[in-house]
């Protein structure tokens, strides 16, 4: 089997599990992020719905995007090997890169869904346009979603059961979540909370994405951002290499 039937059947078996085993999270994936667009653009509305909703776009995407690596990854990885499936893959003479890889896709996939179901929820809804360049809004979407699979799948790394990777995963997320731009803005907080809070990783590719997708900006302002993003996605693969069990 050459490794690309390799990887597009592992990638198969990805979104087999997803739906068959998980399906209830079809529902929490798809449907709850645009409910809460709708409620935290009501909620947070100055007057003009607009506004909050053009800035809880990218942040939800973003908030999304920190659930796909922590919770889609991390836990996944736990659950597989808490039942033996990894070890079933490790035997099989598929590359360990491979496996990665078509996860990472897997991912993608699922967060390409629900970036187009928000996108069109705002514009539909709150009138939401983006004006930035779609291949610099992918490229940051890639981006992300790499770093925090890389980080995620440390996660699956050192757990070795569904419930510890549940755990950190909460831990991780939801702090992240309201601390790192997406639902609240942090300039709301005292100035060196909110200088602190910008060192995140995941504040910086969520208001790389929200300036990029909504104010039009380029990417090239952000090449210092960028480069920490670049460092924190090398250093979890780095770590996930050297720490990831298959059994």
């Amino acid at each position: 089997m050459t490794l690309l039937r390799m990887f597009l059947v592992q990638t198969k078996m990805h979104f087999m599990w997803y739906f068959r085993r998980d399906g209830e999270m079809i529902f929490w994936t798809l449907v709850m992020p645009v409910f809460f667009l709708v409620l935290f653009s009501y909620a947070f509305s100055d007057g003009t719905t607009s506004r909050s909703s053009a800035f809880l776009v990218p942040g939800i995407i973003g908030a999304q995007v920190l659930s796909s690596g922590f919770w889609g990854v991390g836990v996944m990885l736990a659950t597989f090997r808490e039942k033996h499936l990894l070890r079933r893959v490790y035997i099989t003479p598929m590359p360990a890169s491979v496996f990665f890889a078509s996860l990472v896709v897997y991912r993608m996939t699922l967060l390409a869904a629900q970036a187009v179901l928000l996108i069109a929820a705002g514009a539909l809804l709150f009138h939401v346009r983006l004006l930035g360049n779609p291949l610099e809004i992918l490229a940051i979407l890639l981006l992300g979603t790499a770093t925090f699979v890389s980080l995620g799948t440390i996660i699956g790394a050192v757990t070795r059961t569904t419930e510890s990777a549940n755990n950190i995963a909460s831990i991780l997320t939801v702090p992240l979540a309201f601390l790192s731009d997406a639902y609240v803005p942090i300039d709301r907080f005292p100035h060196a909370v909110s200088s602190a809070l910008r060192l995140l990783p995941s504040t910086e590719f969520i208001d790389i994405l929200r300036d990029v997708s909504i104010s039009g900006a380029s990417l090239t302002h952000y090449g210092v951002w960028i480069a920490a993003l670049l460092v924190w996605m090398i250093a979890g693969t780095v770590i996930s290499a050297r720490t990831f069990r298959w059994v």
